[in-house]
């Protein structure tokens, strides 16, 4: 992949890398993602993320599924999906559908964003992007008993 953040005639392209710590597989790839300037809000970035994810994962529905759940899925999500024994899953995830269950997981604390060198907050703020800086994506995961 190339620099994690560069211009290219006035639309920025920054790397979003999303990681769930302990996962050696199933991790949504990493994604360029083109802004038209050096700010954009979380929601936006979120939103374009996932697209670019998508696009690249669609080759293979299952694997693409599995990835996007890994990501994004809340803990109740998980806890119901779990409590019913059955873990149901469409064969073409709907772009919209995700976008919105990614940036609902991420108000829920599911996963944080890292950008300019600091946490963002949320899903309105507005970030500030650097050059060669990537965007990461990190699943958080609750603590055993607590």
């Amino acid at each position: 992949m190339s620099a994690p953040c560069r211009t290219v005639a006035a639309v920025w392209e920054v790397e979003v890398r999303s990681k769930v710590p302990g996962a050696a597989q199933d991790t949504a790839p990493s994604v360029l993602v083109e802004l038209e300037r050096d700010r954009t809000t979380v929601r936006e970035l979120i939103r374009r993320a996932v697209e670019e994810q998508l696009r690249e994962l669609r080759a293979d529905a299952t694997r693409c599924r599995r990835t996007l759940d890994r990501q994004y899925l809340t803990r109740d999500e998980i806890e119901r999906q779990a409590a019913s024994g059955v873990v149901r899953s469409s064969a073409v995830p709907d772009a919209e559908r995700e976008v919105t269950r990614a940036q609902r997981a991420y108000e829920r604390h599911a996963f944080a964003v890292f950008a300019g060198g600091r946490q963002a907050g949320g899903l309105d703020e507005e970030i500030v992007l650097r050059l060669g800086e990537p965007v990461l994506f990190l699943r958080l995961t609750p603590l055993v008993g607590g």
